[in-house]
């Protein structure tokens, strides 16, 4: 992603490197462990063993301080880096109110002071 694009999202997102459970949903299901790189209210990129495929509908159980949010979302891009290795950028479609503070929160006190 090209910084004019990363400067032009909607939510900011910070660096955070927490474990998530990815889950593709549909006919090709599948699970695996990953680590998020940074997250943000509207989403969140993390490192995958493998491609899921843009557009992919995904579940993510993103572990936080003291919570574990559930998040719906899609596949927004992809980029390999190497065998086992894809960046996956995600942009968050389903929260619940609960979820949204604790995500709210968690990205507020990652943010640098005055930002």
């Amino acid at each position: 992603m090209t910084d004019d694009a990363r400067e032009q999202r909607r939510f900011p997102r910070v660096p955070s490197e927490k474990a998530v459970l990815v889950k593709r949903i549909g006919d090709e299901a599948s699970e695996a462990l990953a680590k998020t790189r940074t997250v943000g209210a509207g989403g969140c990129m993390f490192v995958h063993p493998e491609p899921l495929g843009v557009g992919s509908a995904v579940e993510l159980l993103i572990s936080l301080p003291g919570r574990v949010v559930k998040a719906r979302g899609r596949v927004v891009w992809e980029s390999v880096e190497g065998a086992g290795r894809v960046e996956v950028g995600v942009e968050f479609l389903d929260l619940s109110a609960k979820d949204r503070r604790v995500l709210d929160a968690a990205v507020a006190a990652a943010s640098p002071a005055g930002s």
